[in-house]
Parts: structure tokens; sequence; C-alpha cells
């Protein structure tokens, strides 16, 4: 069995955090944060090594602590799709 030095943490968020932030960024933000606990947990139990610790956290640092303005652009075009989707459907019925 993998993990288990941190009592799989990473699992407990992911089973009862992942999508219920009731936002979309806060949401995305768990769900990166997960895959860092889950590397953090799988290196400190010496089931995967440090690099991939180490760049799984450059990758979430660069990702949340680097452009806000970007990714929230990148929602507003997700969600302005899906509805534009949704009502295209309403008028081909």
């Amino acid at each position: 069995m993998s993990g288990g030095s941190h009592n799989y943490i990473y699992s407990m968020i992911e089973e009862n955090l992942e999508g219920q932030m009731q936002d979309i960024e806060m949401n995305d933000l768990v769900k990166d944060f997960i895959k860092v606990a889950h590397d953090l947990e799988w290196w400190d139990s010496s089931d995967n090594c440090e690099e991939n610790y180490r760049k799984t956290v450059r990758d979430f640092k660069a990702k949340w602590f680097g452009n806000r303005d970007e990714r929230l652009i990148k929602y507003i075009e997700e969600s302005c799709e899906s509805l534009k989707s949704e009502l295209t459907q309403m008028f081909s019925k």
C-alpha cells in the first residue's frame, strides 16, 4: 500500500471538499491542493521521490501565486461558453 504517513489526509480532503466550496476558483484550488497533499504523503512514505513533490509544489505556486487575472478571465470565458451552449440548445428544440 502506498502513502499513509499523513493518514491519507489528501483523500479525506478529496472526499469531503472537492467540488463543495460553492466557488469555482476555490474548487479549483482545492483540487490542485489535493495533488500537493498527495505527493507530500507519497514522498514522506518513501513511495515517491522528493523531485516529484517539489515539481507539484512549483506548479501549484506558479498557478495560484501568479497572475490571478488570467485565471479569472478563463473562468468568465468558460462560463459564457457554457451558457451560450445551453441557450443555443433551448432555441434549437
